[in-house]
């Protein structure tokens, strides 16, 4: 695992890239940097390494303000600039990799800002609130939705309804937001939806 600091619009941004054997790399936003959210949160820490185990390369990164992140946390739309920001560093180093977005809660929806700005391989969205989504005008190929049937933060039949035509795949699972019970269970959906579609295995 290496620790580097990237160039972002605010400031350096904290860095974390586990290296793999396949030309795959995925790109992990984290929670909400208001409530806590870091990229050492529990699911995106258990997501890149099951992801890396499976031979993708991996970044994790600190949004601005949040641990060794320079500027001020805005909690907002502002944040997408950051995780583009990862996104044409990792375009830059590895320009023979294609590039899979994820992101859990307030990361998920700026996932999903992000994959209407960039060229994606893919998208994994876990219980995305609806914070500034905005209905797009095509699907995304390779693209994973994980909800939570008792998420306190995002209403289910709306979310549904909103992504219905756009991901490939929604899976739901018998939880809260955090998937308290069930991060084993979120963390085998991901490896399999992957590990087919991507890596032949």
């Amino acid at each position: 695992m290496k620790s580097l600091f990237i160039n972002g619009p605010a400031g350096k941004l904290e860095t974390s890239l586990q290296a793999g054997s396949v030309e795959f790399l995925f790109i992990i936003c984290h929670p909400h940097p208001h409530y806590g959210g870091s990229m050492d949160d529990r699911i995106v820490v258990a997501l890149a390494k099951s992801l890396n185990e499976l031979g993708a390369s991996v970044i994790r990164f600190n949004f601005r303000g949040v641990g060794r992140s320079e500027g001020r946390s805005e909690g907002d739309r502002a944040e997408v600039s950051d995780a583009a920001a990862v996104f044409d560093w990792a375009s830059l180093k590895h320009p023979n990799h294609k590039i899979i977005i994820c992101g859990y809660s307030f990361g998920a929806s700026i996932s999903y800002d992000l994959a209407s700005k960039r060229c994606v391989a893919g998208i994994v969205l876990i219980a995305p609130p609806p914070i500034f989504l905005e209905k797009r005008s095509k699907s995304v190929k390779e693209s994973l939705l994980i909800l939570a049937s008792r998420d306190q933060f995002v209403p289910i039949k709306p979310t549904e309804s909103f992504f219905r035509d756009i991901c490939d795949s929604i899976q739901l699972l018998e939880d809260d937001h955090f998937f308290t019970n069930t991060l084993d269970e979120l963390i085998k959906i991901v490896r399999e939806f992957f590990k087919e579609k991507l890596f032949g295995i």
